[in-house]
């Protein structure tokens, strides 16, 4: 009897394509990712239909898989790579993503969301030296910014479905990567119109749009929308200090504000997000050790006719 296959032994890895659905021979040029946690996913998964037939008894019919394609879920550290100018591990996800990455030399690693040029990634799944190929993959992603928590990205990424078959594991070099450090006073900062506000949570949601297309003489995996936004929770702050409630109503006119999310102290592992174009919604008061705090809803908007909506800068 052979051994049971084990939940936690995995590695992943990723490489972006030349050609779109096309994975590279040499697997050694692949990104190792260092991965949080392992989340449930669809391997096989895809569109189905039932062969109905009109028949004496009762009873189920064959169900057969027109459009077959697979799904996974990845949790990545928010963190940068530990060195200036390095992208960090997960960047093959962030550009299969929509976004491009701009790099300069010891400074920055700047991502930017495309509508255009999108890039897309072999995703290489090692569970237990049974490994599965995920070609022409692309997707969206999360980021949780909770205080007194460690931040992290997920990703959840689809792609054309290959066989799993059994290979042994590439020796697991991860690719540059630093550490994550928690949210909280020591390592983060939160300013909205230049104003800096006590946060508690911050998330952020990419919003892409990611579709298999299944047709006669074509498969592949596209992002056809993005509507990015997010949710905080705020200290409320007293109306002499910062007035939000100019920026929450929108029955006279509509005034943007301007956020940043500053998070890590350390040369090479600060990563920072910028909104330039955030419109507030949906306030709501809350609770929290006795204080009041606000509950509020940003929509991300683009610059102009031009993307923009918002910057993940490692530097």
């Amino acid at each position: 009897m052979s051994d049971p296959k084990a939940w936690r032994r995995l590695i992943v890895a990723a490489v972006v394509e030349d050609e779109y659905g096309v994975t590279p021979t040499d697997l050694s040029t692949a990104t190792l990712i260092e991965v949080v946690t392992r989340e449930a996913a669809g391997f096989y998964e895809g569109d189905t239909v039932e062969r109905e037939r009109v028949r004496q008894g009762f009873g189920g019919f064959e169900e057969a898989n027109t459009a077959p394609r697979t799904s996974r879920q990845i949790r990545v550290p928010y963190s940068g790579s530990g060195t200036l100018g390095v992208p960090p591990s997960f960047s093959p996800l962030l550009r299969c993503c929509a976004m491009s990455e701009t790099t300069t030399e010891g400074e920055s690693v700047i991502y930017e969301p495309v509508s255009t040029g999108m890039d897309s990634v072999s995703l290489l799944w090692w569970a237990d030296e049974e490994l599965q190929v995920m070609p022409g993959v692309r997707g969206t992603w999360t980021r949780s910014s909770d205080v007194k928590a460690y931040p992290y990205i997920q990703f959840d990424v689809m792609g054309l479905y290959e066989r799993p078959t059994t290979a042994p594991a590439i020796t697991p070099t991860l690719a540059a990567q630093a550490k994550e450090v928690p949210v909280n006073k020591m390592n983060s900062t939160f300013e909205m119109d230049g104003f800096m506000a006590r946060m508690q949570t911050c998330s952020f949601d990419v919003g892409n749009t990611v579709v298999h297309r299944h047709l006669v003489g074509y498969e592949g995996i596209h992002i056809t929308d993005r509507r990015a936004t997010g949710a905080l929770t705020i200290e409320a702050p007293r109306i002499d200090q910062y007035d939000i409630f100019p920026k929450i109503e929108s029955h006279a006119r509509i005034e943007l504000s301007k956020i940043s999310f500053v998070h890590g102290t350390e040369a090479g592992n600060i990563v920072e997000m910028t909104f330039p174009s955030v419109q507030l919604s949906a306030p709501q008061e809350s609770d929290t050790d006795g204080i009041t705090h606000y509950q509020m809803n940003m929509r991300l908007l683009p610059n102009g006719n031009n993307d923009g909506d918002f910057q993940l800068i490692f530097r």
